[in-house]
């Protein structure tokens, strides 16, 4: 299965290129030794491989009647009903409509708001906004989870350093090898490469992955958590260009408390490097650690501020072995608003459905997309290490492989949205 459909570079402007999508042009980063008249493909806004012509017409010969078949479904579902509605949440949306910024007293009554028709409304206007800024566009990336041990307590994570579990670390070969099966055996083009803060994984030991990886023509998207600009940026020049790093809450004082002996500044002076680096950027917060309406919408808005390429918010799990494992479970129907809020908020953005919010209901994923949401990430860990990496109880992973995919591009086909990444 393919997670990128190959396009046709018909135009060069500097590191700039302009790639042709069955007369769709999006405008990509120039990462590899192109020319004019290549096929290649994108993932994540950056052009990273060539494919043969030969292989890509191939390609798209499926792709070209399913390609116009599933925006015609997308753009059904992206339709906004008629629904009664009190004139302050019309108002709130028609100002969305016309591009808009809405202020916090805005977007915190939206944030409150409970009406099941009204919610309707709102997630099918964000559905809409997103339908027009993306097309039905759905970005698909495989993680693999590398490494369960953590030098960090954080108070809400099943994986701290002070719980008592088993524990793996993925060698070399075996990582490489998995980022090779999910290549060649099942068409990834995004491979997220995560882990807890493990030191045991020096920059020698990272830059031979990177390197090694990047040869497979993929995105490689770094998730290693709180290293040295240095160490960012080795692997930015060994081949990574994008990075998942999130600071968990805007309150300095929650975070503060959650992750003991780490510094807030220091976490967002590093998401700031990395994407003046020149990383795509994918940051967020954990919705449930104790804070108020308003702190949701400042961790939108402080993700905003970024530049962030992706948002990346989820349900805390209360785990057991945790500070946090007796607090409440997250109601789905906030997480659901925030998506459509952040849509509102930043339009152009990526925003990711988190397997944290697949955990709370075996309908989430879908309805997160119905809300706002284009993006999905499938955990390809070895099955031997998947159920050991337990950052939070009950994870919605596991199973076989083949058909987990299958299950998500069923998914996807059945809302109109093509399991790719057309650029930006």
């Amino acid at each position: 299965m393919c997670y990128a459909i190959p396009g046709k570079l018909v135009e060069i402007n500097d590191s700039i290129g302009v790639v042709d999508y069955f007369g769709e042009k999006r405008n990509v980063l120039i990462d590899s030794d192109v020319n004019v008249g290549d096929y290649v493909y994108a993932q994540g806004g950056v052009l990273i491989s060539k494919i043969s012509e030969e292989e890509a017409r191939e390609i798209l010969i499926y792709w070209k009647d399913k390609f116009f078949e599933l925006k015609e479904v997308d753009k059904e579902l992206a339709k906004v009903e008629d629904i009664k509605a009190s004139d302050n949440l019309l108002g709130l949306l028609q100002k969305v409509n016309l591009g808009k910024d809405l202020s916090k007293d805005e977007l915190l009554f939206l944030l409150n708001l409970k009406d099941k028709d009204e919610l309707k409304l709102l997630y099918e206007t964000a559905n809409n906004v997103r339908q027009k800024e993306h097309d039905n566009a759905c970005c698909v990336h495989g993680i693999i989870e590398f490494s369960n041990y953590c030098n960090n307590d954080c108070f809400y994570c099943g994986i701290r350093k002070s719980k008592d579990i088993q524990r793996y670390r993925m060698t070399i070969d075996e990582i490489i090898k998995a980022a090779k099966e999910a290549v060649n055996e099942h068409g990834f083009r995004a491979l997220v490469l995560q882990s807890g803060e493990d030191s045991w994984y020096d920059d020698e030991k990272l830059i031979t992955i990177v390197k090694e990886i990047r040869k497979l023509g993929v995105l490689i998207f770094l998730s290693l958590g709180s290293r040295s600009k240095e160490t960012y940026k080795k692997l930015y020049e060994a081949g990574a260009r994008a990075a998942l790093l999130r600071f968990e809450t805007s309150n300095k004082e929650l975070f503060s408390k959650l992750r003991p002996e780490k510094d807030f500044e220091e976490r967002l002076e590093l998401i700031k490097y990395l994407k003046e680096l020149g990383y795509v950027i994918a940051t967020g917060f954990i919705v449930g650690l104790g804070e108020t309406d308003d702190d949701i919408i400042n961790n939108i808005l402080l993700t905003k501020s970024f530049g962030s390429d992706m948002y990346s918010f989820g349900p805390l799990i209360p785990t057991k072995g945790t500070p946090l494992e007796k607090e409440g479970i997250v109601d789905k129907e906030k997480i659901k608003k925030i998506i459509a809020i952040t849509r509102f908020i930043d339009k152009q953005s990526k925003i990711l459905v988190t397997t944290a919010l697949e955990t709370l209901d075996k309908e989430a994923k879908k309805e997160g997309l119905l809300a706002g949401a284009n993006s999905l990430m499938i955990d390809i860990t070895p099955k031997e290490y998947i159920q050991l990496y337990s950052i939070y109880d009950n994870r919605a992973v596991g199973g076989d492989l083949t058909q987990n995919i299958k299950e998500v591009v069923e998914l996807l086909y059945s809302i109109g949205r093509a399991p790719t990444d057309l650029g930006v």
